[in-house]
């Protein structure tokens, strides 16, 4: 399979939100303007109105998002009832990994869509109802970074044969190391790897598997599987060597009863599962040694754009650059 030409400038539709003052009512009162027909260009930053969402656009297959790390409260957003707790630094991770893949690629950008609002107002790692919790203001907000997601997938759906989803999520689990998540369960991962592979077309990463000459269990845990590549690599920053322990691998093919994120509602929504093209994966790490400062967070980023090129090469036989 060859890799279609990469555009330099994508043409696109995006839906625009613009909402009115509604005094106490807590109601939008202007309705969804017109489409524009817009040309956006690669490594640009595109945001809504108020800047509470952010989409870098891209030119190649790698789509991030970072749902969790904003700050902005606006007071026209209740607060939200259920988990809040912010992925600090998981948009410098996202930052550094296009820094380096840019680097690398000689000019080529993956497409990154922030959430610059504060988890404790939106989460647009959720469904809808939970995650904007019926306020119209936070619906709309939620639908744009919706809307900017979906406008990367059309874009690498259009232009690539396979894409990979890659959404910067956190964990506070006691086990300090990168937990992947596919849509597999704890009881998934204890199986063995025969059993293992009847799961393939219920994993987010189904397309992929199904492209790849391994078989599924080798695609989630085998020599070239996401986990072993981190695991394999390390990275010095500043005098500081780096390494990061990662589930699922070859040594660790299942979680052994801890706690583990397995994939939540963006893999659920996007993954290749439902029939797409999109290879979407939970990159859910701790803060302490990961993200709390710079030297950590680059050297995370520098190592999932490593491993990242690496699983989409091996198992697809494409080349990202």
């Amino acid at each position: 399979m060859e890799m279609k030409q990469l555009l330099t400038k994508i043409n696109i539709l995006l839906l625009f939100f613009i909402v009115g003052c509604g005094g106490d009512s807590g109601r939008a009162t202007q309705s969804v303007l017109p489409t524009p027909d817009v040309i956006y260009t690669p490594g640009e930053i595109v945001t809504d109105s108020q800047g509470y969402v952010s989409y870098r656009v891209g030119n190649t297959p790698i789509i991030i998002t970072v749902p969790h790390d904003g700050t902005l409260s606006p007071a026209t957003f209740p607060d939200r009832t259920g988990e809040t707790a912010r992925a600090v630094d998981s948009r410098k991770v996202a930052e550094q990994f296009a820094y380096f893949y840019y680097q690398n690629s000689n000019g080529l950008y993956p497409h990154i869509i922030y959430n610059n609002v504060s988890r404790a107002k939106l989460d647009p790692d959720l469904n809808q109802m939970d995650g904007a919790q019926g306020n119209s203001y936070a619906n709309l907000t939620y639908g744009t970074y919706h809307s900017f997601l979906q406008t990367a997938i059309d874009s690498v759906e259009a232009n690539f044969e396979s894409g990979v989803l890659l959404n910067l999520i956190e964990h506070n689990h006691s086990n300090q190391r990168v937990e992947l998540g596919y849509l597999l369960t704890e009881s998934n991962l204890s199986q063995t790897d025969l059993q293992l592979n009847s799961y393939r077309n219920e994993s987010s990463v189904a397309q992929l598997a199904n492209l790849s000459s391994s078989t599924f269990s080798e695609v989630i845990r085998g020599y070239n599987s996401l986990g072993n590549l981190i695991v394999g690599d390390s990275y010095n920053s500043n005098d500081t060597n780096y390494q990061f322990n990662a589930v699922p691998t070859l040594d660790n093919p299942n979680v052994n009863g801890a706690d583990y994120m397995s994939g939540g509602y963006t893999l659920t929504q996007y993954g290749s599962h439902n029939g797409t093209n999109i290879n979407a994966i939970d990159i859910a790490t701790p803060f302490a040694g990961f993200r709390d400062n710079a030297n950590a967070y680059r050297a995370l980023a520098v190592i999932l754009e490593r491993s990242v090129k690496s699983f989409y090469q091996e198992n697809l036989g494409l080349i990202l650059y």
